[in-house]
């Protein structure tokens, strides 16, 4: 009779112990997922040493690991910076900032012709961030030769910018939003082979009628992927269940990113860790997170699966992006992609 009590009692305390246990080895792992930000504005090497104390502060706070940032802001210089960017960012960093070219005028153009793109990449670019607004010129004939030589040698559409989400101060005519977002489908249309990454959600982040649009064009054009930049601030805008099971069935296209840009500076690495923290929370806990990166109303988590979180953290930028696998795994994160 003891020994049967004693069996009883030993089930009763694994019943009560293994779930909180478990629950810690999950968390415990989720932790040790190295993190890509793919949406980040760095710019200089002055910043960079910035953005790894932000890096450091993380991983001694909250054991996470924030590996890599690809920079939409790096410049073409001629005055020698820009080599000195590029040595710094490949070598003293060892990779961890990987830079894009970018354009942020379209009314002139594309700036950079089809024939300079393969040299870019060999310096070590690793996409083309294209900053298009509520402007329908993304449409123009003149843009295809880019677009097609884009196509030809895998070079990604990094944080392509199509708009920003009326009703929002950035964009209060409906119609101008729309002939944006269908400039862009026609530019998808003839380019169907083009690997994009459209910032923000493609700014469709605002209402589950908004997320119904996401969806149709994730459907509709299957190499395009979104990045969550400066969007944790508008979870609580849509139906809880129904952007968790959008995030779920989804999460081959979706990217991290943060739209984080001179935030990182001395005295401050705590508090930008913090931001990060509060953005991971979002992801992978149910709790009710105090604002998003850039703060915010307060929303509950969407407690996504480990094996979601490992694509949207790290994953799809390895597919996607040139180089990102060998830099984490020159880093020590070797996990078999």
């Amino acid at each position: 009779m003891v020994k049967s009590n004693l069996v009883i009692v030993f089930l009763c305390i694994c019943l009560l112990c293994c779930p909180e246990s478990l629950l810690a080895q999950d968390m415990n792992a989720i932790s040790a997922i190295p993190r890509v930000d793919v949406h980040s504005h760095v710019g200089s090497v002055g910043r960079m040493e910035h953005y790894v104390k932000v890096g450091e502060a993380l991983k001694d706070q909250y054991g996470i690991n924030l590996a890599v940032w690809i920079d939409l802001n790096f410049m073409r210089q001629s005055d020698g910076t820009e080599e000195e960017y590029l040595y710094a960012a490949g070598t003293r960093y060892k990779g961890r900032f990987l830079p894009c070219i970018n354009d942020f005028k379209i009314s002139d153009g594309l700036r950079y012709p089809p024939e300079e793109l393969a040299k870019w990449q060999q310096k070590g670019i690793v996409g083309y961030k294209i900053w298009v607004g509520v402007s329908p010129l993304i449409d123009r004939p003149a843009n295809d030769a880019t677009f097609t030589k884009m196509e030809e040698i895998g070079m990604v559409g990094a944080s392509i910018h199509i708009s920003q989400p009326y009703p929002t101060s950035w964009c209060d005519d409906p119609v101008k939003f729309w002939e944006a977002h269908n400039a862009w489908e026609r530019v998808l249309d003839r380019h169907p082979k083009l690997k994009v990454v459209n910032a923000h959600m493609l700014d469709h982040f605002n209402s589950d009628e908004q997320l119904d649009y996401l969806i149709y064009v994730l459907e509709t054009y299957p190499n395009v992927h979104v990045d969550l930049g400066a969007r944790f601030q508008q979870f609580n805008r849509m139906d809880r269940d129904k952007l968790r099971s959008f995030m779920i069935k989804y999460a081959d296209r979706i990217l991290f990113g943060t739209d984080i840009g001179g935030q990182p500076a001395e005295g401050k690495y705590r508090q930008v860790a913090e931001s990060y923290y509060r953005a991971f929370q979002l992801l992978e806990t149910d709790k009710v997170v105090k604002g998003g990166f850039f703060s915010g109303t307060e929303t509950r988590g969407l407690a996504l699966p480990a094996g979601v979180l490992e694509k949207i953290y790290y994953r799809n930028a390895v597919r996607l992006y040139p180089r990102v696998k060998d830099v984490l795994k020159n880093l020590g994160y070797d996990r078999n992609d």
